[in-house]
């Protein structure tokens, strides 16, 4: 709440009669109006994830893809079928975190921006550059053509993920922890990179091989500096 407070999208904030002393609540009240109201109120309003502190917000800007793409990132995530609200989420913060520019969702097939994946991102869907597609495959398609490498996390990628040169502009393509990224995007992908598996799970679940790979990114470029 205090990122989109601080992005402007507070109209009010509904707080809990006889919640303790926090000090965001402090630094919100800075930011937007603050009314008092029965806990029964704020259950109504925001049943089960409220703890104590609810808020009125303006409608989050919409970005098309040629919007993000004339910013000219130079690390975008794709989130190919993320069906999951806390994995969208916990995306979005590692994507933030590593220093992205912007993440694509496709508009269906796609977990929604829900409280629980709003709360799970801590703040980063207020800070991310966020742009929803028809189609996965020709967003990538769209992609490639402003000169961004598209890279899919594979199980079964040609290439591990320090093999490939992630220091020029990458967009990261992450599938679902079931199917991972679908054939048709795959095979759009410039390239598919694999984190090593050493123990006898197969994989890692989404959102850690998605952090993982995140870092990966950062590590090659700082290497660079």
């Amino acid at each position: 709440m205090l990122e989109a407070a601080r992005a402007g999208r507070v109209l009010k904030v509904l707080q809990a009669s006889g919640l303790g002393h926090d000090p965001r609540l402090e630094e919100l009240s800075k930011l937007a109006r603050i009314e008092l109201v029965g806990p029964d109120r704020l259950d109504i309003l925001a049943p089960g994830v409220h703890q104590g502190v609810a808020a009125e917000l303006k409608p989050r800007r919409q970005w098309t893809l040629k919007e993000l793409l004339a910013t000219s990132p130079n690390l975008l995530i794709a989130l190919d079928s993320i069906m999951d609200p806390q994995n969208l989420g916990a995306i979005l913060r590692s994507a933030e975190v590593a220093g992205a520019d912007g993440a694509i969702l496709p508009e269906h097939r796609s977990a929604p921006l829900s409280p629980a994946a709003v709360k799970a991102s801590s703040g980063a869907t207020e800070l991310l550059r966020i742009a929803h597609v028809s189609g996965m495959p020709s967003a990538i398609a769209e992609v490639k053509r402003s000169n961004i490498w598209c890279v899919a996390l594979d199980p079964r990628g040609e290439a591990l993920a320090w093999e490939f040169d992630m220091t020029q502009p990458v967009c990261l393509v992450v599938g679902s922890e079931g199917e991972g990224v679908h054939r048709l995007v795959k095979e759009r992908c410039d390239v598919r990179v694999r984190l090593p598996v050493k123990g006898h799970i197969a994989s890692l679940n989404a959102s850690a091989a998605a952090a993982a790979l995140l870092y990966e990114v950062m590590r090659q470029r700082h290497e660079r500096l």
